[in-house]
């Protein structure tokens, strides 16, 4: 496989530096083919094997996803990987997760939600498929047989359920998250990761609307005299504002694959 020049020039150049270099991954689209079923997806064959050698040799590698951190650690095991879930707001810690206390106090609300939903008649109409992520719940319609015709009542439903009960909608490819509307984005993570870590330059790899934050987080923190480098993870469904923000773009996971590979050369 011939490699686009310039990802084999910026892992080249990040690899001479990476004890300076925080990479930060998104999961789902990134790491691992998006599937019709969400908890079937799995890290790309290859993908789970580097990240121990590149925890290593970088500054920090952290999987950054809305996915609950222990979702994280269970499908993408390797030492010395931070795991941020719920958008940075759940950390694995000696082997404990760690939950921001706002969003314990907001679990009623959440479990409220997903039982108003389940009798919903967009939801029941349509055949979409509710995931109980614990903090917050999502809405997808991967699996509905036209999508498209149901995106605008899934999304009245989504808002209408998440007003009564005092949460936020988050949206994404093919699903709507209901959480609490506590301040955290996945470019409040990387910065977080990034400080910890004392990195002087950030990379950072998405494929979705979640990741245009992290991806301002790199602007910013290039702003403010840092290196950064926005990898945008290219698909059919891949958001054409992230692919524009993107310095470097990349096809599917296999293409992810290909770059952490040079990086751990």
């Amino acid at each position: 496989m011939t490699a686009d020049p310039s990802v084999a020039e910026h892992a080249a150049r990040l690899a001479e530096r990476a004890d300076e270099v925080a990479l930060c991954l998104d999961f789902d689209g990134t790491l691992s083919p998006i599937v019709d079923d969400p908890q079937a997806a799995r890290p790309l064959q290859g993908i789970i094997e580097l990240l121990e050698p590149l925890a290593a040799r970088f500054a920090a590698v952290a999987l950054v996803s809305g996915r609950p951190a222990n979702y994280l650690a269970e499908h993408a095991p390797a030492p010395g990987v931070r795991y941020l879930g719920l958008y940075g707001l759940q950390e694995i810690h000696d082997g404990q997760v760690q939950v921001d206390p706002r969003l314990e106090a907001a679990r009623p609300a959440v479990v409220a939600a997903h039982e108003d939903l389940k009798p919903h008649p967009a939801v029941q109409a349509s055949g979409a498929w509710l995931e109980d992520k614990e903090y917050a719940v999502a809405i997808h319609t991967r699996r509905v047989a036209d999508p498209d015709q149901w995106a605008a009542p899934i999304d009245q439903a989504a808002h209408e359920v998440a007003d009564r009960h005092g949460l936020e909608v988050v949206p994404g490819k093919l699903v709507w998250e209901l959480r609490p509307a506590v301040r955290s984005d996945k470019g409040d993570a990387v910065r977080r990761v990034v400080a910890e870590s004392a990195a002087r330059e950030v990379v950072v790899v998405g494929d979705d609307l979640g990741d245009l934050a992290a991806f301002a987080a790199v602007a910013g923190l290039t702003a403010e005299g840092g290196d950064g480098l926005r990898v945008a993870v290219r698909s059919a469904e891949a958001p054409p504002a992230l692919l524009a923000e993107a310095d470097l773009v990349v096809e599917g996971p296999a293409g992810v694959l290909d770059f952490l590979q040079r990086l751990a050369a």
